[in-house]
């Protein structure tokens, strides 16, 4: 087991996230804390404006409300969901993650890497830019956004400038994975299974934006994507920590190591909070050089559709 690297406000970028780039291997896994930075609401936030909405129309009373305050969020959005529907009301969910901007946030960075994305967040913010160079040429690649799991497919892992919404996104509202119920659905769902299964067994995967608030869903993600503990370096999380931290974060790096062979790469939050991911992703961009798969794994691809290997 390897031993924690020292906390920095800008940790090394490891080598085997380079390499993956450069090998086209290279997958971002993107989470609730990323678009926080931009006043996006949390798991959180969402379901207690859902339910202050149900109060402003009169379906909850403020007892009702403050009772239904300390509920973990996915229970409350199950109720404010449940509360709706039996009163023939929309919750309109899609409109919270409305009319942000990207400016120099850390969507900047990340948009700027241009490899595939895969996110649990509902915004549509995540738009990699991937330059095709072709014949000496280089054309910009449209953003493709995959929402619908029937739609979460194994090809479009190496199209760089791809976006798998996998909790859904605000332009296909059916496909948002709100409550309970579709929480456990979804992830029992073979398309997504299947998916997460060939994300973690053919890249290299970095994970954003999934601090300690995130955990259940990260690892729920692990999980459903039967990632068991390996010697190889391949999948990586990015986690804030302050410097009185130092033993927790010690103690969360040999936990997902061992557990899921996820290596965690603790940056400080002493001077910008979680704000510093925006300076280590910026500093961190430029040194990601993004390159489609070569051919031979297509064809790799090819022969264990068609059962010849």
């Amino acid at each position: 087991m390897s031993k924690a690297p020292d906390l920095r406000e800008i940790p090394e970028l490891p080598d085997e996230v380079i390499q993956a780039g450069l090998n086209g291997e290279l997958a971002l896994f993107v989470g609730a804390g990323a678009s926080m930075l931009l006043g996006l609401p949390s798991w959180s936030d969402l379901a207690w404006q859902a339910l202050q909405s149900l109060q402003k129309m009169g379906l909850l009373n403020f007892s009702e409300l403050e009772q239904l305050k300390y509920l973990e969020p996915k229970k409350q959005l199950s109720i404010a969901k449940l509360i709706a529907t039996e009163n023939e009301q929309a919750l309109e969910l899609a409109g919270y993650f409305k009319d942000k901007f990207e400016g120099t946030s850390i969507y900047r960075s990340i948009n700027d890497i241009g490899c595939v994305c895969v996110t649990t967040n509902y915004d549509e913010l995540l738009s990699p830019r991937y330059l095709d160079a072709k014949d000496g040429s280089v054309t910009p690649v449209l953003v493709k956004r995959v929402c619908h799991k029937k739609e979460f497919l194994a090809k479009h892992l190496d199209e760089p400038g791809t976006v798998i919404h996998l909790h859904g996104g605000i332009s296909h509202p059916e496909t948002m994975v709100v409550t309970t119920k579709d929480y456990l659905e979804h992830y029992d769902d073979e398309h997504v299974k299947h998916f997460l299964g060939e994300l973690f067994a053919r890249k290299t995967v970095l994970f954003v934006g999934y601090g300690l608030d995130e955990a259940e869903i990260l690892e729920h993600i692990l999980r459903r994507g039967a990632v068991q503990s390996t010697a190889d370096r391949r999948r990586f999380v990015l986690q804030g920590y302050y410097r009185s931290q130092q033993p927790l974060y010690e103690n969360l790096h040999r936990y997902y190591e061992k557990s899921f062979g996820v290596h965690v790469i603790g940056f400080v939050r002493d001077h910008e909070d979680y704000k510093q991911q925006e300076t280590l992703l910026r500093a961190w961009a430029p040194r990601i050089q993004i390159n489609r798969p070569p051919l031979a794994n297509d064809m790799a691809i090819i022969n264990k559709v068609l059962g010849n290997g």
